[in-house]
């Protein structure tokens, strides 16, 4: 009797690991500083500690990581809002927002208007008028970023020339001339600087405030969600102890050498020196995204006939696997 009961632990003690090892969550990672609470919650074991195995998935680009997350080749990614990012959600995207993954706040601001270091009669935004202004992709977040920027002076994104090239081309362009001002991120807003072709003119927390700029969002497909809803609550609870990590290291704290180690170990950017130089993006260490932000972005583009179609914001969303990792660890002050 003692060796079947035995036996029937073994097996079920063995078909347990199975179905534990069976938990992988594959993530699209594109190497970059706001992928950090994945990169953090995979080195630290929290995502393990949690329950799943989470696998990182390279892309170069996050549009090029949707098509795989639509079809849960791939079950999470970072998104940029962007018209791309609410087209898809007005055509039935199997898809939805479940949390933060960067923004912009005062002394946490990637996004920025650079202006050419010898541009020295550029001295306001007024200024910029006529000039060209180089912008990563058409229809981007940080199209909506230059935009409200000049709106803040009565002018338009269609007072300036619009040029669109990948930002490690905007410093050679600087330098020849061919661009007059430039929506970067970091690290390549430090980088140019030092190399002095262009000096950081606008950050977007220096204009855009209420609402605050929602740079991008963390999706979950939503058909692997509903099939996996403790995995999808698992990868909650992993990626909020990563988050709070990585706001605890851009604040200065304890763990900031630490999590740099471990961004520089995934990540693209292996100059540590950077990292006290930039300024990083803000993570919200209670997974909270700006919904207002969100809308206003929306519009924005739909003003700019990006957009043919608005949906409510509201139905892009699904707060249950946020709330529920609140509810585990609680929430902490900003």
């Amino acid at each position: 009797m003692n060796s079947l009961r035995f036996l029937v632990t073994l097996i079920a003690a063995i078909m347990g690991s199975t179905v534990a090892g069976a938990q992988t969550v594959k993530f699209g990672a594109l190497g970059i500083d706001a992928d950090g609470p994945v990169y953090i919650a995979v080195d630290k074991g929290y995502f393990r500690e949690a329950g799943i195995e989470v696998t990182l998935e390279h892309f170069n680009s996050a549009a090029q990581a949707m098509a795989p997350l639509s079809t849960d080749q791939i079950q999470v990614a970072g998104g940029a809002a962007s018209a791309g990012l609410f087209n898809a959600f007005a055509r039935g995207w199997p898809v939805r927002i479940v949390f933060d993954r960067t923004s912009d706040r005062p002394g946490f601001s990637t996004d920025t208007l650079s202006v050419r270091s010898a541009l020295h009669d550029v001295k306001t935004l007024e200024d910029l008028k006529g000039r060209k202004v180089a912008i990563n992709a058409p229809n981007a977040g940080l199209e909506y970023m230059v935009g409200k920027m000049l709106e803040s002076t009565g002018l338009t994104i269609r007072d300036v020339n619009v040029v669109y090239m990948p930002w490690p081309n905007m410093g050679p362009a600087f330098q020849t001339g061919a661009i007059d001002a430039g929506a970067l991120v970091e690290p390549f807003v430090t980088q140019y600087a030092e190399s002095g072709v262009a000096v950081p003119f606008k950050r977007a927390a220096d204009v855009i405030t209420n609402p605050a700029f929602e740079i991008a969002v963390i999706l979950y497909n939503d058909d692997w969600a509903r099939q996996h809803p403790d995995q999808a609550k698992a990868f909650a609870i992993g990626y909020l102890r990563g988050a709070r990590d990585y706001h605890d290291a851009m604040k200065g704290g304890p763990r900031r050498k630490d999590v740099v180690a471990t961004l520089m170990k995934y990540g693209r950017l292996k100059d540590p020196a950077l990292y006290d130089k930039m300024q990083w993006g803000y993570a919200d260490p209670n997974g909270k995204f700006d919904v207002d932000s969100l809308r206003e972005q929306q519009e924005w583009h739909a003003s700019h006939g990006s957009v043919p179609k608005t949906v409510d914001v509201n139905a892009m969303i699904d707060r249950q696997y946020l709330d529920y990792a609140l509810q585990k660890l609680g929430r902490v002050s900003e």
